[in-house]
């Protein structure tokens, strides 16, 4: 072998290398950004600036409870989206979807449920009921089936919240499936 010929073979074997890599490389960028998908930060209420005077005190702002303690009626809304947004809103939650165990999306508050249905899905049926992203996943048995429950909190949700939530699901699907 000449030594054009080894050249050419090192040459490849660097380029190679250099795709692997990158593919790599873009692998796990993918993987971070699913991770963070689900991980939205905590939306401060809006409040105007304004320049502060010396010697005035500004009051702080009021902070809103976690979740209002409105109930929620179905039956007073326009759609079952319509209802989880109300039930996202109500327990300070960035995104809410309903699925079946099998992964097939009954509603969600945001676009591309379809995948979030089937993932959540699959973990709940192995047992998992939390997820790395911070998602939570509420088993609710309804007419012989069981449908999950994929909360994203802004913060976790304590067992009286959850209690709560629960029984807005089962209202929900009530009316709405």
């Amino acid at each position: 072998m000449d030594s054009t010929g080894i050249i050419q073979v090192f040459l490849v074997i660097i380029t190679v290398t250099v795709i692997a890599g990158f593919a790599g490389v873009l692998y796990f960028l993918s993987k971070i950004c699913e991770a963070l998908a689900g991980q939205q930060p905590a939306k401060a209420p809006h409040a105007a600036r304004t320049r502060e005077e010396p010697g005035v005190v500004t009051q702080p702002a009021p902070v809103e409870p976690a979740m209002s303690p409105a109930k929620i009626d179905p039956r007073n809304m326009g759609s079952l989206e319509e209802t989880l947004g109300a039930i996202s809103e109500k327990y300070s939650l960035a995104a809410f979807t309903l699925a079946t165990t099998d992964g097939l999306l009954i509603g969600s508050t945001k676009p591309g449920g379809e995948d979030e249905a089937a993932r959540y899905s699959y973990l709940y049926t192995q047992g998992r009921l939390h997820d790395e992203t911070g998602a939570e996943l509420i088993g609710i048995p309804y007419r012989g089936e069981t449908v999950v429950g994929i909360a994203h909190p802004s913060e976790h949700l304590s067992a009286e919240q959850m209690s709560a939530l629960e029984q807005d699901i089962r209202d929900t699907l009530q009316h709405w499936v």
